[in-house]
């Protein structure tokens, strides 16, 4: 009897913490180890903004309702085909006080003390111009698997809108 109520016992705490995980509104207790193929995937969330870092990272920003995130995922086989793969969300960051008015978020185009950085990520200041000021920036730290604060300090963000012509212009000096 004692082990049946034991059993019973520890179904009920499992499925109440369950059905707490699902009323969660916290964005890492909501995906963090989720895995998916697709950001299609991840329900209610809109995909804005994603590339990949390396053969082993990727980095998204994603909106929920008001809330806007930095996702961290990580490539890994896939569960249901041995010739696929899938995303692992390994972190996620909110980003507070986002205001797409007055800011961008980018996740590639960032370059710390003049030499390109995939693993910065920024929080910049709309502007006209070439490069965008960094208002608050993010590093991946690679043997973590997590997404950290990191000053801005030496940070340049190329303006998406000049990213093509930048490229070109690069192009053509390293071919001089």
């Amino acid at each position: 009897m004692k082990i049946v109520l034991t059993a019973l016992l520890c179904c009920l705490i499992g499925t109440e913490n369950f059905a707490q995980s699902q009323k969660s509104t916290n964005p890492k207790e909501l995906y963090l180890g989720v895995r998916y193929k697709d950001y299609h995937e991840l329900r209610d969330l809109k995909k804005l903004n994603s590339t990949v870092i390396n053969l082993h990272y990727g980095v998204a920003h994603l909106r929920k309702g008001e809330k806007n995130l930095l996702f961290l995922s990580k490539f890994e086989n896939s569960n249901r085909n041995n010739d696929d793969f899938q995303l692992r969300v390994i972190d996620v960051v909110e980003i507070p006080n986002y205001n797409e008015v007055y800011y961008t978020i980018l996740v590639k185009g960032c370059s710390l003390n003049g030499k390109n950085d995939t693993t910065i990520f920024a929080l910049t200041i709309k502007e006209e111009g070439k490069y965008l000021k960094a208002a608050k920036t993010w590093k991946l730290d690679k043997p973590t698997g997590k997404i950290s604060e990191f000053p801005s300090i030496g940070i340049k963000c190329i303006n998406p809108k000049f990213h093509d012509e930048m490229v070109v212009e690069e192009l053509e000096l390293s071919n001089n």
